[in-house]
């Protein structure tokens, strides 16, 4: 099986900066506030290791086996990312902020609905079936995961909610990669195999190594401290907290009455 030396380096950054953000995730202990997005990460890496030692063993029905499965579990992981951004985001502090999820949940069902008519009515310019379906499912993935992303934000903007700074970071590079993996996708289903459907297929790749760069970087850095309040807002807060704690139980003893 031949490998082109550009397929090797891009093998090789891969994998170094999927190794680089794992270290990252799990020695700042993101892990536990993003344990599917480590999962993603960590799988990756693996996967990269899996596929070059069957390269190197020329062995191709298991390359080609590795790959097709991985390529879905890759989605099952987008899929999940985005729901646990959305967790994140919309359920701050152990429970979903009253109306969130329901308007996740529409959101990103209308979404779906969306991706997965284009997804099907999208033609790829393919030679076998199963490269048909794995093009439909790829479009389908990146229309979906920006889609459920866009619904994420518009929810939490709707309730007045906003997320801490290393989720919504997260999130904001998770989108820019989303947008250009679905303009690949559909490049590569257009021109196929030509050189340009793997252009589009090279600024994908490229974008994504920036983006992993980027989390590196951000997710590496602690956290902003929230803002807090100035003596003279929290005095007057103080303030309405017992008026209305008085008024409550004046109203309360009347009712008795």
């Amino acid at each position: 099986m031949n490998v082109t030396l550009t397929a090797k380096l891009l093998w090789a950054a891969g994998f170094i900066e999927h190794a680089a953000l794992l270290f990252v995730l799990i020695r700042c202990g993101r892990w536990r506030t993003f344990p599917i997005f480590t999962t993603l990460i960590g799988y990756n890496a693996l996967r990269t290791i899996l596929l070059v030692s069957l390269w190197k063993t020329d062995h191709i029905s298991g390359y080609s086996r590795v790959y097709d499965v991985g390529t879905f579990l890759d989605l099952a992981f987008q899929l999940g990312v985005i729901l646990e951004l959305a967790r994140v985001v919309l359920k701050p502090a152990g429970t979903w902020v009253r109306d969130a999820g329901k308007r996740f949940v529409l959101y990103g069902i209308a979404g779906a609905a969306v991706a997965a008519g284009i997804a099907y009515a999208i033609s790829p310019s393919v030679e076998t079936s199963i490269d048909f379906w794995l093009e439909k499912g790829n479009l389908f993935s990146a229309m979906l995961t920006l889609e459920l992303f866009a619904a994420m934000l518009f929810a939490s903007a709707q309730l007045g909610l906003v997320g801490s700074s290393h989720v919504m970071r997260l999130g904001q590079g998770w989108a820019i990669w989303a947008i250009a993996d679905l303009v690949a996708e559909g490049a590569y289903s257009h021109f196929g195999n030509s050189w340009e459907g793997s252009l589009f297929d090279y600024i994908r790749t490229g974008t994504y190594f920036l983006v992993v760069i980027y989390w590196i970087i951000t997710l590496w850095r602690p956290e902003p401290k929230r803002r807090t309040l100035s003596p003279e807002m929290q005095s007057y807060l103080d303030g309405l907290q017992q008026q209305l704690q008085s008024e409550l139980k004046r109203v309360s003893g009347v009712e008795k009455q």
